[in-house]
């Protein structure tokens, strides 16, 4: 026998540490607020049709199934991963599921920005960076769509990059991550760009490191091809992103404005972080700066590219502030108020969790959904023979299709799809412009759902055509079927 004394067991303490009651806030705080409010239908209703369609099928889906304008026009169905883990969620949990699936999706992202975070700065000031940029994405981060399974992927190659000094064998990680990011969303390309800047700032300091992320950032790109199409995929990415038609109709992919939320918190941030950087005690480098300007770049050009910034820049912010590190004593000590404020932050998730919303009276779709206007589509199925034609605001196609899978509804949330004349066509009848009934006739629709913003001047025309009755209307829009 030893005459070693053996070391202590390790016991579970019910009390966090000052380092665990933070990160109980950084990530509680967003989660709780994700599960409080509801999720929008227009990006999310038609993604989980299509990963049904999959599931189905047993075949990607590469072809247009859900509309009469572009029916049978291949697709490059990128997010087709997204799509079919969408579908099995609904199944598994209905729309309860699919709001847990939100919170847990935000709450993992939020995670790994704060361990980022960590890795330069104390624990407060790690949660308080993480929550300021959750504050700033706030409109964009807990929206369930393929995009956010590209949050989390970016979150963890982020963490995986920045803590590579200290764990130098994680960025191998990278690689497992695109091969997933490829078939979940066309943000990829940004994981090789956190490479590349972590790239920048090993080579002069730290040569062997810096050619094993030339090592891991070869491996990633090949791992991009690990997908239905291949190398196709980074044309979808470049045509996607240059589209001048999802410019021009889609207002998240325009530049942000002082107006609206997400604008005016991203030039609040912004300037905040110019002016911590102003007062920064020591020289700041070019590549921070570079890296601040790339990630600011995305937010200016397209309302969608602000999350990246609030994700990138608390992380940037942490390396360059003097903010010491709690002492080894301090970090280690579980006060009572640590389970207090624990169970507080507890209790706040466990109030907002998504159980029992039941249905909204105002449309009969989930409470969990907004832009799901069950009553309307129930009433046009009821109008028009499956199969039939509709028209149906862009805005409530994607819980049209569904809601109704054996009609075709005219355009729906894939812009890039639709040639322009397409979208010409839809805003002319959208607008009840002259020609709308002839576009209509064309078209061959028998029934209408009508959202009473997108198609305000149509609803004050068409009541008056003989060809079409109102078949039923209320706050959230009108149904109206041939006469």
């Amino acid at each position: 026998m030893s005459a070693t004394a053996a070391a202590p067991a390790r016991r579970f303490a019910p009390i966090p540490t000052i380092d665990g009651l933070w990160a109980l806030i950084a990530v509680v705080v967003p989660v709780a607020g994700a599960f409080a409010s509801r999720i929008m239908a227009i990006d999310l209703a038609y993604q989980i049709r299509a990963g049904n369609v999959m599931l189905d099928t047993h075949r990607i889906l590469d072809a247009d199934t859900f509309t009469y304008t572009v029916h049978g026009r291949p697709w490059l169905n990128q997010q087709w991963g997204s799509e079919v883990l969408l579908a099995l969620i609904h199944r598994a949990g209905g729309w309860t599921g699919i709001a847990l699936a939100r919170g847990l999706l935000l709450g993992l992202t939020v995670f790994l920005v704060y361990r980022s975070c960590r890795q330069y700065v104390a624990p407060r000031t790690a949660a308080l960076l993480t929550l300021a940029g959750w504050l700033v994405g706030i409109e964009i981060l807990p929206a369930l769509r393929p995009q956010q399974f590209g949050f989390v992927l970016f979150a963890a190659t982020l963490w995986a990059v920045t803590t590579r000094h200290h764990s130098p064998r994680r960025v191998w990680l990278v690689p497992l991550f695109m091969v997933a990011w490829a078939n979940l969303h066309g943000s990829f390309p940004l994981g090789l760009v956190l490479l590349g800047l972590a790239w920048l700032e090993d080579r002069p300091s730290a040569p062997l490191a810096a050619r094993r992320l030339l090592l891991v950032a070869g491996v990633a790109v090949v791992a991009t091809f690990v997908d239905p199409w291949g190398p196709r995929v980074w044309s979808y990415v470049v045509q996607l992103s240059t589209d001048p038609v999802v410019a021009d109709h889609i207002a998240e992919w325009g530049p942000p404005s002082v107006h609206s939320p997400t604008g005016l918190l991203f030039f609040l941030s912004m300037f905040a972080v110019a002016l911590l950087l102003s007062r920064a005690p020591r020289p700041i480098g070019w590549l921070p700066l570079c890296t601040l300007g790339l990630f600011a770049g995305l937010g200016l050009l397209a309302i969608r590219g602000v999350v990246w910034w609030a994700m990138v820049a608390p992380v940037v912010v942490a390396r360059l502030l003097p903010d010491p590190q709690e002492g080894r004593q301090e970090a280690r000590q579980r006060p009572p108020l640590h389970a207090l404020l624990a169970v507080g932050l507890v209790a706040l998730l466990v109030v907002t969790l998504p159980f029992g919303r039941g249905t909204d009276p105002l449309t009969g779709g989930p409470a969990v959904l907004t832009y799901a206007p069950e009553h309307l589509v129930a009433a046009a199925r009821a109008a028009a023979p499956a199969g039939a034609h509709t028209f149906v605001s862009q805005l409530y196609a994607s819980w049209a299709e569904l809601a109704t899978p054996g009609s075709l509804v005219a355009v729906d949330s894939r812009i890039e799809i639709f040639p322009e004349t397409v979208w010409d066509d839809y805003y002319l009848v959208s607008a009840g412009g002259e020609g709308w009934a002839e576009v209509l006739d064309r078209w061959d629709v028998a029934v209408l759902i009508l959202e009473p913003a997108q198609a305000e001047g149509l609803l004050q025309v068409i009541g008056r055509h003989p060809e079409w009755r109102l078949i039923t209307d209320d706050a959230a829009g009108a149904v109206y079927a041939r006469a």
